[in-house]
Order: C-alpha cells, then sequence, then structure tokens
C-alpha cells in the first residue's frame, strides 16, 4: 500500500479505539497523528519509503541497516517480530523519558531524548505521508515532537489488562499492527512468522487482493479510509454516529 494509506489505517485504528481507552482532547488528537506516522514505520526497511526519506541520509542510513538486518523489504518489520521490537523501543523511550520527570528534570534532560526523536519520526512520517506541511513538514514535526515532550502528552499511561502503556508504545504497535494488516491486503502479503516462517499471509482470498497504487487502492481503499477515518474520530470526541 502506499505511504498515505498506511497513515490513514493507523490513524483510523487509534481513532476507532479512543472511546474504548477513554483518551480524549490533546490526547486523542496526539495519538491519532501519532499512529499515523507509526502506520509507515515498519517500511523503514526501504531506503526509499516515505519514512527513509524524512530527514535525508540519516534516516536512509537507518533504512539501509534495517534492511540488511531484517532480510530486506516486507521481512523482519513487516512480522509479528517488527511490531515487538518497534513497540519494545517505544516502551523503553517513553519509560527513560518518564524517569526524568520523576527526578525533577522539568526543562530539559537527556532522558527526553529517545522519545523526541521517536516522536519527531512519527511526526514527520504522517505529516509526509498525508501531505500536510509541504516543505515544512519536517519542521512542523520537530516541533511537535518537543511540545509533546514537555506536555507529557506521550506518556498517558492507558491501561491493558494487567499493564499500564505509555500511549507513545500503544500508538507505535497499533500503528505497525495497521501497516501490516494493509499490506496484507494486496498481492505480496507479508510473512508476519518470520524468521520461522517466510510465508505470506493475507486477509482476503487472491480475488480481491488489491495491486498497490492502481485503481482498487486509489478508488476503493483509500475513500472508505477517508470516510472511516472522519466517523472514527467524529465517534471518539463525543458524537453519537
Amino acid at each position: 500500500m502506499l505511504g498515505r494509506d498506511h497513515a490513514l489505517s493507523g490513524a483510523l485504528a487509534f481513532a476507532a479505539l479512543g472511546p474504548s481507552l477513554h483518551v480524549t482532547g490533546s490526547h486523542l488528537a496526539a495519538g491519532v497523528l501519532l499512529t499515523a506516522g507509526a502506520g509507515t514505520l515498519p517500511d523503514i526497511d526501504h531506503p526509499d519509503s516515505t519514512i527513509s526519506r524524512e530527514f535525508g541520509f540519516l534516516t536512509q542510513a537507518f533504512a539501509w541497516l534495517v534492511d540488511r538486518l531484517s532480510g530486506g523489504h516486507r521481512h523482519g518489520t513487516h512480522s509479528f517480530v517488527g511490531i515487538a521490537v518497534f513497540s519494545a523501543g517505544a516502551l523503553a523511550a517513553g519509560s527513560y523519558q518518564l524517569t526524568a520527570h520523576l527526578t525533577g528534570h522539568t526543562v530539559f534532560s537527556w532522558h527526553l531524548v529517545p522519545a523526541a526523536l521517536y516522536l519527531a519520526l512519527l511526526y514527520s512520517a504522517a505529516l509526509r505521508a498525508l501531505h500536510i506541511g509541504g516543505h515544512h513538514g519536517d519542521l512542523l514535526g520537530i516541533g511537535g515532537a518537543v511540545v509533546t515532550c514537555y506536555t507529557r502528552w506521550d506518556l498517558l499511561l492507558i491501561p491493558l489488562w494487567h499493564w499500564h502503556v505509555p500511549l507513545l508504545a500503544l500508538a507505535v504497535a497499533l500503528g505497525c499492527a495497521a501497516h501490516i494488516a494493509g499490506d496484507e491486503l494486496t498481492h505480496g502479503g507479508c510473512p508476519v512468522f518470520w524468521p520461522v516462517s517466510g510465508h505470506e499471509f493475507h486477509l482476503v482470498p487472491r480475488p480481491l487482493q488489491i495491486t498497490t497504487a492502481k485503481m482498487g487502492e486509489n478508488w476503493v481503499v483509500f475513500p472508505l479510509l477517508v470516510v472511516a477515518l472522519f466517523a472514527a474520530v467524529w465517534h471518539a470526541t463525543g458524537h453519537p454516529l
């Protein structure tokens, strides 16, 4: 799928769950945008993807490294292992950020840096994928990351079973899962059990599978995602459907 549709599907996943997670206001806005960015994150294994082109040679070099470590495009990052690694990184960054506030550092602390990098990457990827902000999208993403770090919107602890998970970690997990689900609608599928198995799984039978950037995605999937996202946000902000 195109980066645009991956971002929309990620945003939709969070907005749809917003009411059940009791997330509202600025936390809802941050979660929707972060999950939109995370919806492009698994494609960090491809040097020409939306998220890999974010910050020039820095993200492209990182994409090259991920490509080598994950076995190539649509392998490791498009599996349960990929979801776990990205989510664990976000959880560690959020937890490290939290310690800065617990120890009384309210202006600047190195504890904020990993989360700020994560946030800047996700915000900028979301804006770029959705064609918002133009050439200033990356600057807007960095600015949003700074604001989010100091307001701690990303650290809202959301109860999941016996745990309380920072919003950042949940957004990353949902976005990556939405990305993989989207790619499983295409002819390529995803090897979700990599590296144990390279079998590519699909969510729909072959006659219903789409080809990236062709008519099915542009004229069916994209409009449905836009309508569904608006409906989910409308509902999540307290309006009945």
